[in-house]
């Protein structure tokens, strides 16, 4: 059996056609599983375990809710906005992948970058200062968030899927006790995904099975970009030097110092506005 767990984040309409699209599945066993973030927000789906936060928490926390009461020999953490085909589940059963991330789409049917490799100096570097958005370079460049579409056409293992659809064995849960809590929103999958790889699970793009994700239906471009640079900011500190964490925020602020112009020249008005946002947080590191 399937455990699906879904976390409904002050998107009560998004949410529910989540759970109706999982409800056309065909061809599996499956346990559905909403995490209610917003008490504000009510839903009533027949055989669907609807679990009602008292208060807010984030994304890994709320999955680790669901984790902790899912049946299923497999659970899939999928966001509230991403719909599946009717296919999609059991073609992703099917597969004897220890953990699994599906293509995501746009809203136009058109390919959604959705897995990467793990952060490190070079690479946080390399998404900083441009040198992954060169047009041949990106084709091959081991980037944190890989985004020639290219490059999502065929199965391959990955550092890490992304969030909005993740299935894993029950196994890796049971031995990774799930997300770090200490991330509030974004790089918790990353986290847990590089946990996993330590202990010999390996993370699989698998593009035969699809699904639309519509993103960013609950947070403004600046917040994912501060979340962003809070999830770096924690990860060295959890395995990395001091002189490593030192070094990543002099990254960080030389990004902002290259970002910030270049995104104005350009016109990318709402870029310049979440760096500009970041660079409190920044300064409060040194």
């Amino acid at each position: 059996m399937l455990s699906v767990i879904i976390i409904n984040h002050n998107t009560p309409e998004i949410t529910k056609k989540c759970v109706e699209c999982v409800l056309t599945s065909q061809n599996i066993k499956l346990e559905i599983i909403l995490v209610n973030n917003t008490p504000s927000d009510k839903f009533s789906f027949p055989g669907v375990t609807i679990i009602n936060n008292k208060t807010p928490h984030g994304f890994g926390t709320n999955n680790n809710i669901g984790m902790k009461v899912a049946k299923g020999d497999k659970i899939l953490l999928l966001n509230s906005d991403a719909y599946v085909y009717p296919d999609t589940l059991a073609k992703c059963y099917a597969q004897n992948y220890e953990v699994l991330g599906c293509q995501l789409l746009n809203e136009d049917l058109s390919i959604q970058p959705s897995w990467g490799y793990f952060p490190t100096l070079r690479r946080i570097f390399q998404f900083q200062v441009f040198i992954d958005n060169f047009p041949i370079i990106r084709k091959f460049i081991d980037s944190v968030h890989v985004r020639n579409l290219s490059r999502f056409t065929k199965t391959q293992k990955a550092d890490w899927v992304m969030g909005a659809f993740v299935m894993l064995k029950r196994d890796v849960y049971e031995k990774t006790s799930g997300f770090d809590e200490n991330f509030f929103m974004y790089g918790e999958e990353v986290e847990l995904q590089f946990r996993s790889s330590k202990l010999g699970f390996k993370t699989w793009y698998y593009p035969e099975a699809k699904s639309v994700h519509l993103a960013r239906q609950s947070n403004t471009l600046s917040t994912s970009f501060l979340g962003e640079m809070k999830g770096y900011l924690y990860w060295f500190k959890k395995y990395n030097s001091p002189l490593e964490q030192f070094l990543l925020k002099l990254v960080l602020l030389f990004g902002c110092a290259i970002r910030i112009p270049a995104w104005a020249v350009w016109g990318k008005w709402n870029l310049v506005n979440s760096y500009i946002q970041v660079l409190p947080l920044l300064l409060k590191e040194f």
